[in-house]
């Protein structure tokens, strides 16, 4: 990550647990500080209802899929 180049199109991060905690790790809260809005956690068995959305600030939030 700290060879991306500067994007300010970049409005948060998806990536996925091989559990089926979608809670954040130390390492997630230290990128959601630094990259985007709103990051989402997928987890195991990667459903559609397997996931959690966060806010920048480590906050759970709702998103709404369409």
């Amino acid at each position: 990550m700290h060879m991306l180049p500067i994007d300010f199109t970049i409005i948060g991060t998806v990536h996925r647990h091989p559990s089926s905690n979608p809670k954040p790790s130390s390492a997630d809260l230290s990128l959601f500080e630094r990259y985007g809005k709103i990051h989402i956690i997928s987890a195991h068995p990667y459903s559609t209802t397997s996931w959690q959305a966060y806010d920048y600030k480590r906050n759970a939030i709702k998103l709404r899929v369409i």
